[in-house]
């Protein structure tokens, strides 16, 4: 056995002398006995090229002593994570400071894990989490806090120390003799001396609680107490500082009212359905009251008498009514007189007073009452279109009737006015809520006939919500039928519009545009089919004769486009072939009267309509402005002046609306508007050539403002200034004075507008050439050549990732082989315990058959 290398007392007293262990030269020795490296398991790794100054690391390798450690580490990772796979018999320590031991554990980890305990119940009990009722009871070195909270002041053990000392009588009698126990012998004497005690202590113990329960009731009353008493009085009441704004903000921000919750957003389908509900039930509720359904049951019931009892004080006397009177007198909120009539007073009066007036009205009383009713339906409709706007005229006129009607019904019941004459059209009380889509155009147009202006607009409006596309499975057949008729409809009422009906057809076209706009964005593609068809049969007349201007219905047409389409788009396939249309009207219809003015006008405003978004313009639109100007110029019969078709520059129709100069006549004619009998008038008057140019003059102001930023609105400007310039201004009133002067700026100030140059675009000037001596390396060695900073560090990190990645993927594969060797380990073992398991069982098997054989063997002997 080898000695161990101990070292000597002459060292360890040098060692104790110094005061720097470094100065002992034995202190860094190494004991003999180290273990020195086997040199087959040391590897060396060479370097190609030495360089000075560089501290090489890894100059040796210890492969095997890596291995070890790799497989060591492998075992406590891998292989414990393979033994426990899929087992579940096993617990968790996952509580706060687990890996502390009971001497290191202070209040702040158990209140921690307290406190994460409390926060898992409450993850999982989300219902306790606001939960003020507590049931866990606190507790405090084993006492509950609310025994703790009672103050009960127990007696300490010395104060019963000195209640259960004996008194002074009963010392002098049992010491000294004497007293009324003299006879009685020891035991006796200790009997009673015990029995005395315990009545002394249970009397000391009822005295206590006696003495805790006043104290409790005590605490109880003076808490009922305290809540009537006020600490301090008003005067000592401290003054509350004034709130800033930001505490009013905070406040009225935590009070203010949440908004309630309303019903879901519903859908076009469920509007529609609830909509045609509401029609029916309104409709069964007039069929109801015009059959008068319930009358006789009413009349009945108010004729017979109830029973009364012989104690009945009259109670019934207020139910029964007063025959003697005939009228209520009562007011509405405004202040007006609504005198109602009693349906039972009102028989009577009727049966006494025979008078034919009285009838009359008591009819209107009735259709008054119906009439506000089919009121009050219209003006839900109307809340519900978008177009209310549009709808704005509707409105009014139905409240003049309302207010008529009104009138008329308190006029009536007083016996003032006089009888009406009954009227052929039928009232609004008689529309039906419910009204079936007529099979033809004949049938339409005779269901609208009928009724007057304003119940036509709300059978339009109830055809379109009972035959609403998303309520029936035809597709919106109906719907696009109903448009149809509008057209022609409308069609029939312009194409032989006299002066007599053309204001009252324009006030039905007001009334159809919103309805037209509704079903139009139904089904838009089919709408816009109909509306462009039936545009297009009206360019195929007017190109039999284009020298003529259309009937009225074609503008009609042209200002409905404008309406329902959007004509704003660069392309559209309603409101482009409009357009041009407009644009063969006012380039070839020639003008021959007043009517052909008006249209020509009307047209130009379309097409200005037309362009207001998009700022096109028309040239034809501009060109039909300067021949109204040069019509309005007084000229000479030699005189010629250079104007575009359709104009004539000689003949008769090249003055139509010049007006004599120096003349005072026209100057006290007051300004008018263009109006609608205008395009149904043949001559031409004084008062039309003023509104005409005046009219001109303004839809001059508009386009220019229209085409201001268009390149060439300077040549659109410079002829009409020319025109403009030889008017008589000296004949005409003020405010076309006042106007032209506004048209003249506007067209000087395009006029002057310079144009710019087209010039080649600037090209950037190239910079002089600065050559630089091309000077390329050559490389003969297998250096790579120097590169950028930025691609150094990228070949840098690309040489790093691979060699990371080789080495995951090395160590990846060792993982997987020591996992395989675990695995097959575990089946060696369960095959050598199997095979130890067979072995057992055939040897026990062996054993009792061996037993078996011998028992055979011994029967067999007893046999013989």
């Amino acid at each position: 056995m080898v000695k161990k290398n101990k070292k000597s007392l002459s060292d360890a007293v040098y060692a104790k002398k110094s005061l720097n262990k470094n100065e002992n030269p034995f202190a860094t020795a190494k004991p003999a006995t180290a273990k020195h490296l086997n040199p087959f398991e040391v590897h060396i790794n060479k370097e190609k090229f030495q360089i000075l100054g560089r501290v090489c690391k890894h100059d040796k390798g210890l492969p095997g002593i890596s291995r070890a450690k790799a497989a060591k580490k492998r075992k406590e990772t891998l292989g414990q994570e393979f033994m426990q796979k899929h087992k579940t018999n096993r617990f968790k320590d996952r509580r706060i400071g687990k890996h502390l031991s009971e001497a290191q554990l202070n209040e702040d980890i158990i209140n921690a894990r307290f406190t994460a305990d409390r926060m898992e119940k409450i993850k999982q009990n989300k219902h306790s989490r606001f939960n003020l009722n507590d049931d866990e009871v606190l507790t405090h070195r084993g006492q509950t806090l609310a025994d703790i909270e009672q103050f009960r002041d127990d007696r300490s053990e010395e104060d019963y120390e000195e209640n259960e000392r004996l008194d002074a009588e009963f010392t002098e009698a049992a010491h000294f003799g004497g007293g009324s126990d003299a006879g009685k012998d020891r035991k006796t004497v200790i009997d009673e001396m015990i029995v005395e005690q315990k009545k002394r202590k249970m009397e000391i113990a009822k005295e206590k609680d006696e003495l805790f329960n006043m104290t409790e009731k005590l605490d109880a009353n003076y808490k009922n107490l305290v809540s009537l008493m006020s600490t301090t009085s008003k005067r000592e009441a401290k003054e509350k500082p004034t709130p800033d704004d930001y505490d009013k903000l905070m406040r009225e921000m935590i009070f203010e009212p949440r908004g309630v919750v309303s019903d879901r957003l519903q859908s076009e389908l469920e509007i529609a359905k609830q909509e045609k509900e509401r029609l029916e039930r309104l409709e069964q509720e007039r069929l109801k009251r015009m059959k008068a359904d319930g009358e006789e049951e009413n009349e009945t019931s108010l004729k017979t008498p109830k029973h009364r009892s012989a104690d009945d004080l009259d109670d019934g006397y207020f139910a029964n009514g007063d025959e003697d009177e005939t009228k209520i007198l009562a007011y509405n909120l405004k202040g007006g007189l609504e005198t109602k009539m009693n349906g039972e007073t009102n028989g009577n009066f009727e049966k006494q007073n025979k008078s034919k007036n009285q009838e009359e009205c008591d009819s209107d009383d009735d259709e008054d009452e119906e009439e506000e009713d089919e009121e009050e339906a219209s003006e839900y409709d109307e809340n519900d279109d978008d177009l209310s706007d549009l709808k704005a005229s509707e409105s009014e006129d139905e409240e003049e009737t309302t207010t008529s009607q009104k009138d008329n019904g308190v006029d009536c019941i007083n016996r003032d006015a006089p009888t009406k004459p009954k009227s052929v059209e039928k009232t609004t009380a008689d529309l039906p809520y419910v009204i079936e889509m007529p099979s033809n155009f004949e049938e339409f147009n005779k269901l609208l006939s009928s009724y007057k202006l304003s119940d036509q607009c709300i059978i339009i409006e109830r055809l379109i919500k009972c035959n609403h596309p998303e309520l029936e499975s035809s597709k919106g057949e109906a719907v696009a039928k109903l448009f149809s008729y509008i057209l022609k409809l409308l069609n029939e009422k312009f194409v032989d519009a006299n002066l007599e009906d053309v204001r009252q057809n324009f006030q039905f076209l007001s009334k159809m545009v919103p309805h037209l706009y509704e079903i139009m964005y139904l089904n838009p593609e089919r709408m816009s089919q109909t509306l462009l068809e039936m545009i297009k049969g009206k360019y195929t007349e007017y190109r039999k004769n284009p020298k003529q201007y259309p009937s009225l219905e074609v503008l009609i047409f042209l200002k409905l486009v404008s309406n329902l389409c959007s004509t704003s788009d660069f392309r559209h396939p309603v409101v482009t072939p409009s357009y041009i249309f407009i644009q063969h009207i006012l380039s070839k219809a020639r003008i021959r009267a007043r009517q052909d003015i008006a249209m020509g006008l009307f047209l130009v405003t379309l097409s200005l309509e037309y362009a207001q978004l998009s700022k096109r313009f028309l040239p034809a639109a501009f060109n039909y402005l300067l021949g109204v100007i040069y019509i309005c110029i007084p000229k000479r019969p030699v005189e010629i002046l250079k104007i575009l078709p359709p104009f004539q520059s000689q003949g008769i129709f090249n003055r139509l609306l010049g007006i004599p100069e120096d003349s005072d006549i026209f100057k006290n004619i007051p300004e008018q508007l263009m109006t609608s009998e205008d395009l149904v008038t043949q001559t031409i008057n004084d008062d039309f050539k003023l509104r005409a140019l005046n009219h001109c003059l303004k839809l001059i102001q508009i386009a220019t403002e229209t085409v201001k930023e268009n390149v060439g609105a300077n040549y659109l400007a410079m002829p009409l200034l020319e025109m403009l310039e030889r008017l008589p201004l000296s004949s005409y009133p003020d405010y076309i004075k006042t106007n032209y002067e506004k048209t003249k700026i506007g067209l000087e100030t395009l006029a002057n507008k310079s144009l710019k140059k087209l010039v080649p675009p600037e090209k950037k000037p190239k910079a002089l050439r600065l050559l630089e001596p091309r000077i390329e390396q050559v490389y003969d060695d297998k250096r790579r050549p120097k590169l950028s900073k930025q691609k150094e560090e990228r070949v840098k990190l690309l040489h790093k990732v691979k060699r990371e990645t080789k080495s995951a993927v090395r160590e990846l594969r060792r993982d997987t082989q020591f996992l395989q060797k675990m695995r097959l380990q575990q089946q060696l073992q369960s095959d050598n315990e199997r095979r130890e398991k067979v072995k057992r069982i055939f040897a026990e098997a062996s054993l009792q058959q061996g037993e078996l054989n011998a028992l055979d063997r011994a029967k067999k002997k007893k046999k013989f």
